[in-house]
Order: C-alpha cells, then structure tokens, then sequence
C-alpha cells in the first residue's frame, strides 16, 4: 500500500461517514477495519434531519430511507415496567416534530443498514475499504503518519504512510491513548449484554416501524432493561444483565415484556458498557478524533449514532480543503473548537435522559436534560472557521425557535421561491461554499472570489435568482434587504455582512491562508 492523503481507522458509523464526505469533496481515503465487514447488528438506530440533510448532498439519503424497517413510520419511546405496561412515562413524538426546522425529514434506518448505504456510496466516490485489517500503532512527524497495519487473514504486517490519520476506532481502539490525548466524564455505568431473541410480541408492540421501551422493574437483576425492534419482523433486541445464562436471559426477557410464558428463542447476543467518557481534545498533531473515539455516551436519547455521523459530515469538508491544499492545516483546529463542545453537551443530554429512563439515582447529580430542538438545531461553532461578530454572545447553543443567522449557526430554514418552486438555504447546500446575496453585485463579487481562491462557491442573487416572498429570509439571516451570507459546505453561517467586496478576505480567514 503506497502514501494516501488520509487513512481512517474504523469502518463504523463515524469513519464510513467521514470517508463519504471526504470522497464528495474530491479526496479518496483508505479506511482500515479490523472486522470482516460494515455491522451486521442493528444497534445504534434513527437518522435525524441534521445528518439527513447531509447525506442528501452526497446522494444516500434515498438509500437510508429505502432502509426504514417495515410498519408506520414511527416510534415508540416510553419508560414502562413492561412492553405490557404499566406505561411510567411516554416521549413519542410525531415524526415531522422537527420540519420547522430543516427541510428534510428523519429516517429510521438500522446501523447496519446505514453502514452498508454509506460504504456503497463512498465506494462509488473513490474510497477504498481494507476489512480484516487492523492497526496496531502509528507514530508521526511534520511531515506525516505511519501506521503499522496488520493483515488479519494473511497475519502480514507493513507501514502504511497518511497525510493525516482520523481516529474512528471507538472507545476501545486505542488510538487516542496512543497519541497521548486523555478523557474526562462520568465513566462507567456498568455492562450489559445485547441479545437478539425472536418472539411474537404484536400484541404489545403497536404499528410504529421503531419500539423502544426502557424498562424499570424490581424483578430485574439491575432494576433496568432495555427492549428494541430490529428490521426484521418479530426479533428483538434486548439490554440484559452482563453474563446471564441461558436461563437467567429467558427470564429477564420474559419479564421485561410481561409475559412469564411467552416463547422466547434467543439468536445471538454480545457485551458492551455503558458509559460517559469526551476525550480532552479532537485534535494531535497529524490526527483527529472522531465518533466513540471522541466521546461515549450512554445510548439513551439515541444521538450517539448521530453526533458520529455529525463528526465525519463537519469534518470532511475541512480535511478534504487542506489535503487538496485549498485551506492551510490551521483549518483543521476548528474540529476540535466545534465539535468538542458539542460532542460533550451530547454525552452530557445522553447522561441526563439515562437518569430519567433507567438511573433516577443519578438525576441529582447530571441534572434535567437540555430542549431537543435546541441540542439538535440550536449549536453555535466557535472557532477560526468562523467570522464571528464582536457582539455576538459567547454562547454554545441558541433557541432554533428563534434564529439569530449569526455566524457559527445552521443557515435557518426558511421557504425561498425559485424556478422549481419553494427552496429552502439548506437544500441548496453541496460540496461547495454558498451564498446568498442581495447586494446587487454581491453574486459577482463572491464568484470572483471563489476564482481568485480556486474553490468551488455557489452564488445566489435575491431578487433574481431568488425570492423572499414574505421577507422570512431577510428576518432569519439578521441581514436585511440588502445583505450576504456566506455558508459552509456544512451548512453553517460563515459570514454575514453589507459588503460582498469582503468575501475574499473572508474566505481566506475561514481557510486558514
């Protein structure tokens, strides 16, 4: 294997999805797995409209919706003594809850699901995948990463050299301690086993395509468990006490659905642990963190899977800049800058909903857990990809009820007309930089811009290309009639401004030139 730009370790939610957005700006990664291919578990489910956003510039959000398991797109999510009930507490929401929000709709995809779509994609794109690989230890210089990689089918070694290396091994892959970055959290909150079981629950289960139900019952070794509906009708997963027999898990099973007879066939089932750990930066040297490797949390609120896919989307776009050698290496600091901050509120929301749904003795410690639309819309990036405003507050999160279009936030979702129809900002994002201008040569100027910097930038003219028939986008974006904004590939508000001669200047400073 000769020298790549970049090499990812783990195949899992966040390095496949780092690899995809890596493949759409042009860069074409090797991705190292130590497992013989994409998970063929269910775990981790439920795609949010932030990320589906994302997949949709990169041609897989189809594919993950194609993927929705079978019955009423839905979820069930309550706390219960049993799938039978008592009901203890209810948190389904219907599944438009957020359209106010982002244009695109969630989906309910399994991990492996999404995993497969993702790796065929970034396939398509250029990425090459290594399954049955692992790498063992890496040291790196000024220059570059070397990495010794073993094959694990041939038992060969080698040194395989990357510009960069991103860290997407999970919390048990080593990585991280080996380039010398700590972690800080809660720790562990004890282990489990997952099983999967099939039995004829219908009776219980409801229409939603999704059922998830935390249990709290006495007759549980724990006091806790966790039942989920998997793709396939009638198998299950179940959260039970770590190394139970066969025995002890037909009865902890049977307990949690409240059934003390049911049939209960038992298919398979794995360890894991439940825990809280953010590692102290994202960012050494040559290497970056994402995923489990960045930050565990507890599965409760299910955003775990998302905020890794979330990691290799804000990533991608900065990593693929500086290897094309559009940005300068400084680019790559504003990973750390953003996305610890909110890899952390995460882990934290994780923590504080698992006291709600399982550990109620935790609740005077972690506290009550943060608005959802505000966790998942209402982040505001600090850092050097960021032209921020000398006024603006020094806050990480902002109520995405009432947008402020400052930069370092989501480019609000508002309705434009254009010659298709309604546009929202967020359907018009790619692979490039976008702006929307109303400055009558605003267009020009950033199209000049983007020539002098050799970058690929969409320009938008309000008025002409577009409109703002009730003037939703003028109030949201905090421009007025007149302004421009400058946006991300990653859909965050990069500038705002009257005067569009500025965007060079700009774009060089969120580019680190």
């Amino acid at each position: 294997m000769g020298d790549d730009d970049v090499v990812i370790v783990g195949a899992g939610l966040a390095g496949l999805s780092t690899a995809l957005f890596l493949a759409l700006h042009g860069v074409g990664a090797t991705v190292l797995e130590r497992h013989p291919s994409t998970s063929t578990q269910p775990k981790a489910r439920g795609q949010m409209p932030v990320i589906m956003e994302g997949f949709a510039t990169a041609g897989v959000a189809e594919a993950i919706r194609a993927a929705n398991p079978p019955g009423r797109l839905g979820l069930t999510n309550r706390v219960a003594r049993s799938l039978a009930g008592p009901v203890l507490h209810e948190f389904t929401e219907p599944v438009d809850v957020f359209a106010e929000f982002s244009p695109a709709a969630p989906a309910m995809a399994s991990q492996a699901a999404v995993e497969a779509a993702v790796a065929a994609r970034a396939r398509e794109l250029g990425t090459r995948l290594r399954f049955r690989t692992r790498a063992e230890s890496l040291t790196q210089d000024d220059e570059g990463v070397t990495l010794t990689v073993r094959d694990l089918d041939t038992d060969t070694v080698e040194r395989v050299r990357a510009g960069w290396v991103v860290a997407a091994d999970g919390h048990r892959g080593g990585l991280r301690e080996m380039v010398g970055i700590g972690s800080h959290g809660h720790g562990g909150f004890g282990a489990s086993d997952s099983v999967l079981f099939r039995a004829d629950l219908s009776q219980w289960a409801g229409d939603d395509s999704v059922v998830l139900v935390y249990v709290q019952n006495p007759a549980l070794p724990n006091g806790a468990g966790v039942l989920v509906s998997t793709d396939v009708p009638g198998e299950w997963v179940a959260a039970v006490s770590a190394g139970s027999d066969h025995d002890q898990t037909i009865a902890e099973i049977r307990t949690m659905i409240g059934a003390d007879d049911l049939a209960v066939d038992v298919l398979g089932r794995g360890s894991w642990e439940s825990a809280h750990r953010v590692a102290d930066r994202y960012r050494e040297g040559r290497v970056l963190l994402v995923g489990d490797a960045a930050h565990t949390m507890p599965p409760t609120g299910g955003q775990g899977g998302n905020t890794a896919m979330l990691d290799g989307y804000h990533l991608g776009w900065r990593l693929a800049a500086v290897a094309l050698g559009q940005a300068g290496p400084g680019l790559l600091d504003s990973h750390d800058a953003e996305r610890r901050p909110y890899g952390e509120a995460v882990a934290d929301w994780q923590v504080a909903n698992l006291a709600v749904r399982q550990r109620p003795d935790l609740q005077d410690a972690v506290g009550a857990p943060m608005d959802p639309a505000t966790l998942l819309f209402g982040h505001v990036c600090h850092g050097p990809a960021v032209a921020a405003e000398p006024t603006a507050p020094n806050q990480h999160f902002e109520d995405p009820r009432h947008p402020s279009g400052r930069p370092g936030t989501r480019v609000p979702h508002v309705w434009l007309s254009g010659p298709a129809g309604r546009v929202s900002p967020r359907e018009l994002l790619g692979p490039h930089f976008l702006v929307l201008t109303a400055d009558p040569d605003g267009a020009s100027a950033a199209r000049a811009a983007a020539s002098e910097l050799g970058i690929d930038l969409r320009a938008h003219q309000l008025g002409r290309d577009l409109h703002d028939p009730d003037g939703s986008w003028a109030k949201t974006s905090g421009t007025g009639p007149d302004g421009t904004v400058l946006v991300r590939p990653d859909g965050i508000v990069a500038w705002r401004g009257n005067n569009p001669a500025d965007l060079t200047s700009v774009l060089r400073w969120v580019l680190a030139r």
